[in-house]
């Protein structure tokens, strides 16, 4: 059986409940926490959860995941002071990994490319792949990403864990249900 990462007796609050469920090596689990207002701080909170940066009494973190933060530059910095791939590489990639290389694959991204400048998939693929570049023991999420982007984000997320690592996708569409290991959805307690 392979190494158990993540061991949930189930989540609950007062407005909602995730049921139990474990991550494995190799395995990519979605979360489904439906769409609405409710999604971001939900999903805050259970990255702080997968992440170890909270605790939860129904929740073993054998060995925490890492988020897929996706970068996001201030109007006023993108304007005077923009950052470009290069820098934002060197301070949340590691330089030596093979990832690194795949964002210049994408023909108009290279070194000198401002951040800014990127469109919303490239910019997801170049924190995607800086995250990576470190680890394989990701939490990630696709919003803001239409149906194909989103679907080939998943597609190399799903392609590396099987090499070694594991996955959660806090999603607020069922569009991979079918694709994955574990298939996890919110149940609400109050309406």
């Amino acid at each position: 059986m392979k190494e158990l990462l993540i061991e949930s007796k189930g989540i609950r609050t007062d407005q909602y409940f995730i049921p139990p469920f474990e991550l494995r090596e190799g395995e990519l689990v979605i979360l489904y926490l439906y769409g609405g207002g409710h999604f971001q701080g939900i999903k805050t909170e259970l990255v702080n959860i997968f992440t170890g940066k909270i605790k939860n009494e129904n929740v073993i973190v054998t060995k925490s995941l890492t988020h897929v933060d996706y970068f996001k530059e201030s109007k006023f910095r993108s304007l005077f002071f923009p950052v470009r791939v290069e820098k934002y590489l060197k301070k949340r990639a590691n330089l030596e990994s093979e990832f690194i290389q795949k964002i210049y694959e994408i023909p108009w991204i290279n070194k000198k490319t401002k951040l800014n400048e990127l469109y919303w998939k490239s910019n997801r693929l170049l924190s995607l792949y800086a995250t990576f570049s470190k680890t394989k023991y990701i939490v990630f999420e696709l919003a803001g990403l239409g149906p194909v982007d989103a679907k080939e984000n998943y597609n190399i997320v799903r392609n590396e864990i099987r090499k070694g690592g594991a996955a959660i996708l806090i999603d607020w569409a069922s569009d991979m249900k079918d694709d994955c290991d574990k298939f996890i959805t919110l149940k609400w307690l109050s309406v």
